[in-house]
């Protein structure tokens, strides 16, 4: 805060002590997704025309349609933190998938916690794995392949434990007699085909190490082509800026470069009064949200019927 304040940036504990925006004024907002609704509410009162909100945007559907019919009576616009609507390797796999009939696109999400760290992980993330890691993926399917709740015709999810595990974790703090669990996916695979005959997989793994990739195979299912992220030189980048900062999570430097690509394009639209390319509405964030609790719910029941 020292620093900011020496570099001429006001700080505050309260949006509602900053002085009324009479100027068009863009807010960013990142805070834990229970705050976000609160945040999300004195930015629209203090005059926010245009508000970047951090994925999931909040805990719920509701909470996230409230704030966007909010948005919507005060006319401002709303963007979502979905770094992959834009990264380069989805947008390679994306382009790639149009030349080839009948192909088919898995993406894979991986972060590099150890298996001791899941504890912590699920508690900090309890939204859980679809509507915080995964979430990310459920907007590409809501943004390039029309996949809603509506639309959806089969989820089929891979009961392989090599690529779905749920897990049941001791909540940090909590102690006995008043010792807490927290259950959430440490990994979930599965695909989706909707009413027109779409399909896309998705991968995701707390544990599965640095690397990301979006995988395109031809009609037949022979692979096409696998792009990875981060790539040989920005995984040399990652490993030294980790070697700096150890207690950083790996994946911070992985996704930095492509947030700031997805916050200029959000600023640069907002200058020019124009709609930023591939960037996620709050409309979209609505539909992903639907997606997670929905398909949350059906791996449960999946789940179950294999116990």
């Amino acid at each position: 805060v020292e620093q900011l304040e020496a570099a001429g940036v006001t700080c505050t504990d309260s949006i509602a002590k900053t002085p009324q925006f009479t100027k068009d004024t863009m807010c960013l907002i990142a805070g834990r997704t229970p705050d976000n609704p609160k945040l999300f509410r004195e930015c629209v009162d203090q005059g926010a025309k245009i508000i970047y909100l951090e994925k999931p945007g909040a805990p719920s559907v509701d909470s996230l349609q409230e704030m966007a019919d909010l948005a919507k009576s005060k006319g401002v616009k709303v963007y979502l933190g979905y770094n992959k609507n834009v990264t380069p390797y989805v947008q390679k796999a994306l382009k790639l998938s149009k030349t080839i009939d009948n192909s088919h696109i898995t993406f894979c999400h991986n972060n590099s916690y150890a298996t001791n760290e899941l504890n912590e992980c699920f508690t900090r993330n309890s939204e859980g794995m679809l509507k915080n890691m995964a979430i990310h993926e459920l907007a590409l399917l809501v943004s390039f392949f029309g996949v809603t709740v509506d639309t959806v015709q089969d989820f089929s999810l891979n009961t392989n434990s090599l690529f779905t595990e749920k897990l049941s974790v001791w909540v940090p703090g909590t102690v006995v007699p008043d010792d807490k669990y927290i259950s959430d996916f440490s990994r979930i695979g599965f695909a989706v085909t909707t009413k027109s005959g779409t399909s896309v997989s998705v991968m995701a793994d707390r544990c599965g190490g640095n690397v990301s990739f979006a995988a395109v195979k031809d009609g037949n299912g022979v692979l096409a082509e696998k792009f990875e992220f981060p790539d040989e030189e920005t995984q040399k980048k990652v490993e030294a800026l980790c070697a700096k900062d150890p207690e950083m999570m790996p994946y911070f430097f992985v996704q930095s470069d492509d947030y700031l690509v997805l916050k200029n394009l959000v600023i640069d639209s907002f200058l020019k009064g124009e709609e930023p390319e591939n960037v996620a509405t709050i409309q979209v964030g609505i539909e992903a949200l639907k997606l997670a609790e929905h398909f949350t719910e059906e791996a449960g029941k999946i789940l179950d019927k294999e116990m």
